[in-house]
């Protein structure tokens, strides 16, 4: 699932202080080696910006970090100039009055926005917690600016999966500001993802109480599909869009999401009607892309899911993406694409790691995505051992149990597959795709009746499960030793 990613601005406000969990809330042909060095020059620009961009030429003469020059179309031209604007006034009247503290913040939020536009994360959140260490830092900061500072802080921080910090800095925003719906965020997000979740709803119902709108629905959204409530998911996620504007990120980000629940519960039709609305109001959405790769890859209409996923890919080179690329390059039968694509995630995922700059303020921490990477390249023993380090970092998280579950059950060690699976179940989720790596390892494990609830539960949800999902649970299980 994964929670992070959430709109960081207010839409609309409706009065509902009901808890959420609750309330019922209404409303190619391109060759393989030419394929190769196209992935591969996609994801380097991707995963190697930490160090390109690190660099001299991205800092100014004054010392504030530059606003970097977009090289190709991402969301609508007045966004760009919205941003672009707020950036040049904010320097503007630093140059008038460097002690202008408020206009740190506005840089910070300039950076967030366009990190979360452009995936270029690691640049633009250093850059953000620069400027807000200036306000942290300050003997003269006013209490409000410190709490805007410190709310910020926490999202950044929150990007970049360092959970712990994010809770610890979003805590002293709560104690400055008690009646801020941003900051009850930050903690919602925090605790979801070490797994604190009976905190995690409390503090959404705060921030409904405060402000609903589409970021407190979209979060409410997520923890009822935790709890297993896959309706009023859907419904609060109903919600979120039409609190939002259309086109705007973040109303496309929630619309998208929205789609994802009516995909995972075998909605197809509505899962395509939803990405398909979401590439009218903005154009080449890279979410809504893959949104309808995934319909296509679950109607096994493998080239058009193909298609959109390159395309998804040109706008914003995700990992992911390209695992769901060589996904579908399996499922298709080219095993070498698949296995290009799979090596290539993986070895710039590791000289990533190797290329960030010692004194960044904020390092990213990737031990999901490297385990999960590892997973999809077969070599089982490093999945594990990231899959290790992202559970100690959040031992009660369903998430994370899931991985290392799945990881132990492709090894053939059942037992502790069912330790993990038995945490992972523990908020009864109604996801078919974990239903059904539970049921599979519930069977495995020797429960065979429970297992087998499991894997009928999963198949009544969602008829369309993962094909590769599939393949991979009735294969020997190949241990490898690299």
């Amino acid at each position: 699932m994964g929670f992070l990613g959430h709109p960081l601005f207010y839409v609309k406000e409706i009065v509902c202080k009901k808890n959420i969990l609750h309330i019922p809330l209404v409303y190619g042909s391109t060759n393989q080696t030419s394929m190769k060095k196209i992935t591969l020059l996609m994801l380097t620009l991707l995963l190697s910006c930490s160090t390109l961009f690190f660099t001299s030429c991205s800092e100014r003469k004054d010392g504030l970090p530059q606003l970097l020059e977009r090289k190709k179309v991402m969301g609508p031209e007045d966004e760009k100039a919205t941003i672009t604007t707020s950036y040049n006034k904010a320097v503007e009247a630093l140059k008038q009055n460097p002690d202008d503290l408020k206009q740190y913040v506005t840089l910070a939020s300039v950076f967030i926005s366009e990190g979360r536009i452009t995936g270029n994360n690691s640049y633009y959140s250093n850059s953000a917690v620069k400027m807000l260490n200036k306000v942290t830092e300050s003997n003269t900061a006013n209490k409000d600016l410190v709490f805007q500072a410190l709310s910020l802080k926490s999202a950044v921080l929150l990007n970049m999966h360092q959970f712990k910090d994010a809770l610890d800095v979003a805590k002293q925003g709560v104690a400055l500001n008690d009646y801020n719906a941003g900051i009850f965020g930050a903690l919602v997000d925090a605790n979801v993802e070490l797994g604190n979740y009976d905190a995690a709803v409390k503090d959404c119902d705060r921030m409904m109480t405060i402000r609903p709108d589409l970021r407190s629905y979209s979060r409410a959204s997520y923890l009822r599909q935790i709890y297993g409530q896959n309706q009023g998911a859907m419904e609060a996620m109903h919600m979120a869009v039409d609190a939002g504007m259309p086109g705007a990120e973040s109303t496309e980000w929630a619309r998208t999401k929205l789609g994802d629940l009516y995909l995972n519960t075998g909605n197809l039709d509505s899962a395509s009607i939803l990405y398909r609305s979401s590439l009218v109001y903005r154009p080449n959405y890279p979410y809504a892309l893959m949104g309808m790769a995934l319909v296509e890859k679950s109607r096994k209409n493998y080239d058009q899911a193909i298609t959109y996923t390159r395309s998804a890919i040109a706008v914003l080179s995700e990992a992911a993406f390209v695992s769901t690329l060589a996904d579908l390059y399996e499922l298709k039968g080219d095993a070498a694409k698949a296995k290009d694509a799979r090596n290539d995630v993986v070895a710039l995922l590791e000289e990533s790691q190797k290329d960030e700059p010692a004194d960044a303020l904020v390092k990213h921490n990737v031990s999901r995505e490297m385990a999960t990477a590892y997973l999809n390249a077969g070599n089982l023993d490093k999945a594990l051992q990231y899959a290790k380090t992202d559970l100690a970092m959040r031992p009660e998280n369903i998430d994370a149990n899931e991985l290392i579950a799945w990881v132990y059950y492709l090894k053939g060690d059942y037992a502790n597959a069912k330790t993990h699976a038995d945490k992972m179940m523990a908020t009864k989720t109604q996801n078919a795709g974990s239903l059904y790596k539970a049921g599979v390892i519930y069977s495995s494990a020797g429960e065979l009746a429970q297992g087998n609830d499991l894997l009928k539960n999963a198949m009544a949800i969602n008829p369309f499960m993962d094909q590769r999902l599939i393949s991979q649970s009735k294969s020997p299980v190949v241990v490898n030793k690299g």
